[in-house]
């Protein structure tokens, strides 16, 4: 089911203006108002996985980033493997309310990104304060 048209940008799926990049308080910031202007279907993985991180563009980037996660729960948004499945891991409740199957999918994601090999995950649990392969985790 298509939820959006990925053709357009943030600014068009809310009706919320970002603002001009140029005048931004910081780059962070100049960053975010740019990804909000590009149509989301140009967006990179590392400016998704920024928006993620700040938690802005919800519903439309857990829209974008989902098959992604499905395809590979180790999705690397731009900061190490594994970074948007720990953020959303993190979520507040608010989050998931447009999209509460998401929310219902991710123990099986953090399960796939557990089972992946040592080598891939060990960013991810890092991240999360998991032990090593060798460790129990409780």
């Amino acid at each position: 089911m298509k939820l959006f048209d990925p053709t357009k940008t943030l600014e068009d799926l809310t009706g919320l203006r970002a603002g001009d990049p140029d005048v931004a308080e910081t780059p962070l910031i100049e960053w975010v108002i740019r990804s909000w202007k590009k149509p989301l279907c140009d967006l990179s993985d590392d400016e998704i996985g920024r928006l993620v991180m700040q938690r802005d563009g919800f519903p439309y980037i857990l829209d974008l980033v989902w098959p992604k996660l499905e395809n590979n729960p180790l999705f690397d948004g731009g900061y190490y493997p594994g970074d948007v499945l720990s953020s959303f891991l993190r979520c507040e409740p608010e989050v998931w309310a447009a999209r509460p199957n998401y929310r219902a999918q991710l123990a099986s994601l953090y399960q796939r990104a557990l089972n992946s090999g040592p080598e891939e995950n060990e960013a991810f649990r890092a991240s999360l304060d998991l032990p090593g392969e060798g460790g129990m985790i409780s």
